[in-house]
C-alpha cells in the first residue's frame, strides 16, 4: 500500500513540475459561462504582422498577480473608462516567467475582445477623464 500511495505522490509532482510551461490566459465575455483564449493583436506596434492564430494554438497571455516577481503593472480598468483594459503580457503559446523573455503592454478598447500592442516593454498606466486621456511611463526606469 505505501508503494501506491508513493506511486500516486510521484505523478502528482511531475504534473505539477512543469506547470508554469502550461498556464494560458482565457477571458469571459458573459460573466464567466464559457471562457476562450484571448486573440492576439493581428499587428505589432510596428505594423508587422503577428501571425498569431488561436488555432494554431497562439494567443495573448496576461500577467496577473502571481508569478509576478517582476513587479509588473497589474491588468488596469476603470469603471469611469467603459471598455478600456491596459496589462502587461507575451503573445505565444504559454505565458511566459522568465526575465529576459519578451513582455509588451496591450490595449484594448472594447472590454479585451480585442488587443493592440502600445509598447514593446512593460509599462505602468493610468486612466483620467474617463478613458480620455491613458498615460504610461516605462515600469523600472526613471522618467523626466
Amino acid at each position: 500500500m505505501s508503494k501506491r500511495k508513493s506511486k500516486k505522490k510521484g505523478q502528482k509532482s511531475k504534473q505539477l513540475e512543469n506547470f508554469d510551461e502550461k498556464i494560458k490566459t482565457y477571458i469571459s465575455h458573459n460573466k464567466g459561462s464559457t471562457w476562450e483564449l484571448i486573440r492576439a493583436p493581428q499587428k505589432d506596434l510596428k505594423g508587422k504582422a503577428t501571425k498569431c492564430y488561436i488555432e494554431d494554438q497562439c494567443s495573448l497571455h496576461i500577467n496577473m498577480y502571481t508569478k509576478n516577481d517582476q513587479m509588473y503593472a497589474p491588468p488596469y480598468s476603470q469603471e469611469s473608462a467603459i471598455g478600456v483594459v491596459m496589462a502587461i503580457g507575451n503573445i505565444g503559446e504559454r505565458l511566459e516567467f522568465g526575465r529576459g523573455k519578451p513582455k509588451g503592454t496591450y490595449l484594448s478598447r472594447d472590454g479585451g475582445l480585442t488587443w493592440s500592442e502600445i509598447a514593446k516593454i512593460p509599462l505602468i498606466y493610468e486612466f483620467g477623464d474617463h478613458g480620455g486621456l491613458l498615460v504610461a511611463a516605462p515600469n523600472i526606469q526613471s522618467t523626466t
